[in-house]
Formats: structure tokens, C-alpha cells, sequence
């Protein structure tokens, strides 16, 4: 059964989507990979990006791709407890230390190798400032760090398991995707790569945060910037179709009669989402 502190999590993060300008959110949406469902997603088109807003967003979104990309999907995963969080609690440092020795080890190779002998991966224009532009180093061919990059993997997948962690960075499936949680919870350097970390107090979060007045500022800290992953036009549209299918069911199950849910649930079912990997 799901907690008053998770439930809450999850309207916060719906209530922080919708200052951002998101013009569609929902809870429980099922991601472009079918077999996952993340707790909040939010979808937002370039006239509504808000992401100069001095409060939380500078810190949490580290200025690449803000602003210009004309819709922009956010996964949100929302955990109350570090058991909840870790899929082996018990090798957690160890596992951690050697996550950062990984990320040395790519870094090296991207700023010593890559940049060196692999400049066509350099996307040029990609920032306004010279020696900001983005690169493709996942395209690297360099057997060392594909090796790393392996590693690293197999790493992420013991600490988090084969979960929506690993896999919804590792193929682009969301622009940004954040994790929200209890303050104090999880060390930035322990969220997984390619998340942002948003932390609100629990006594906060269990006065019902979420139900501030839109001019009172959310009582929320960017403890970590989530990088722009850069979804697939194909990745979008299913998240906005998604959302949709969500954001129905959940009106369904809260305003319509039950006779009337049940036969139009036999009637009509909702589709699933069955977008492949790969």
C-alpha cells in the first residue's frame, strides 16, 4: 500500500511540473519502454519552458539544451526510503566508491582521448559559448572507454538494479529526469548518472507542501542539476500520449460511477504502451 509520504511526494512533484509551465502532467504513466511506469511525468512545449526562474531552476537544470528545444518531457521518480531507493543496501559504499572511479576513469578518457583523436563527435553549435558544445561520446570508439562505460553499467545495474534508473538515461527516454525525496535521504553523488535530486523536509511534506498557494514558493532544494538527455521525437510523442492515457484513467477512477468505469473499461480499454528498445 502506498504511504501518505509517497503520495505526497508525487502531488508536489505535479504541483513543481505545473510551475514550470508543464501544460500535461499525470501520476503512475507508463514510459516508452512498456514494462516501466514512472510516478510523475510532465510534458512542455518551448512557449511554456520557465527555466530562468531564479528560486530552483538554475541549480537543477545545468543550461544545457534550456530553453530551446521546442517540447520538453520530465520523468519524475519519487522514493521515501533509502531501502526503497538501493537495491543492495548492503554493498552500497563499496559499490559507490567504485562508481567514482569509473565516472574518473570516463572523464579522463573524454577530455584526454576522445576530444584528442574523435573531434567529428563534437556536436558544433549546440551552445551559445565556444568550448560548451556538446559531445557524442557515447558514440566513442575507443575500445577503453567502451570498456569503462561497461563497467560503469554493470556498476549503476547493482546498485539500482536493471531498473528505470539505469534504463531510462541510458536510452534517452525522458529529457530530464528527476528524483524527488525526503531531505537528507540520499547524498547527491549517490543518485544515479543521469538523474537530477530534488529534496523537500519531511515536516514540510507531510504539512501537505504541494497544497501551497501558487504565490507561496514551493519549500523544495535542487541538490543535484539534471542533464539534458535529449529524447527522440518518438519518445515524446509517447510520453504526451501516455500522460493522456493516465491522466484519463485517473479521472475515470475518481469522478465516474463504477458501473460506468467497468463498462467502459470492457468496452474501451486503455492501450498500452509498446514503443521497442532498440
Amino acid at each position: 500500500m502506498e504511504t501518505i509520504d509517497h503520495q505526497e511526494l508525487k502531488w508536489l512533484a505535479c504541483e513543481w511540473l505545473i510551475r514550470q509551465g508543464a501544460r500535461v502532467v499525470a501520476t503512475e504513466v507508463s514510459a516508452p519502454i512498456p514494462r516501466w511506469r514512472v510516478d510523475v511525468a510532465g510534458w512542455l512545449d518551448g512557449r511554456d519552458h520557465r527555466f530562468h526562474r531564479p528560486e530552483l531552476d538554475a541549480p537543477l537544470f545545468d543550461g544545457t539544451g534550456h530553453g530551446s528545444e521546442p517540447v520538453m518531457t520530465i520523468a519524475v521518480e519519487c522514493k521515501q526510503s533509502r531501502a526503497d531507493f538501493f537495491r543492495d543496501t548492503g554493498k552500497v559504499d563499496e559499490l559507490l566508491a567504485e562508481r567514482e572511479r569509473l565516472e574518473r576513469r570516463c572523464r579522463e578518457l573524454e577530455e584526454t582521448r576522445i576530444k584528442v583523436y574523435e573531434p567529428h563527435l563534437r556536436r558544433s553549435g549546440s551552445s551559445l559559448f565556444d568550448g560548451l558544445d556538446e559531445w557524442d561520446f557515447a558514440s566513442s570508439r575507443l575500445t577503453a572507454y567502451r570498456t569503462a562505460l561497461a563497467e560503469l553499467r554493470r556498476t549503476e545495474e547493482a546498485l539500482y538494479g536493471e531498473t528505470k534508473f539505469g534504463l531510462l538515461p541510458r536510452y534517452r527516454l525522458a529529457d530530464r529526469c528527476v528524483l524527488f525525496c525526503p531531505r537528507g535521504m540520499v547524498r547527491p553523488w549517490e543518485v544515479p548518472t543521469g538523474w537530477g535530486l530534488i529534496e523537500c523536509g519531511r515536516r514540510e511534506l507531510r504539512a501537505g507542501a504541494a497544497r501551497l498557494p501558487r504565490e507561496v514558493p514551493l519549500p523544495l532544494r535542487a541538490a543535484r542539476g539534471a542533464p539534458h538527455l535529449g529524447a527522440s521525437a518518438a519518445h515524446r510523442d509517447r510520453w504526451l500520449r501516455n500522460i493522456a492515457i493516465a491522466a484519463t484513467r485517473s479521472w475515470m477512477a475518481r469522478d465516474l460511477p463504477a458501473p460506468a468505469r467497468d463498462r467502459d473499461a470492457d468496452e474501451h480499454p486503455l492501450p498500452a504502451a509498446d514503443c521497442p528498445v532498440d
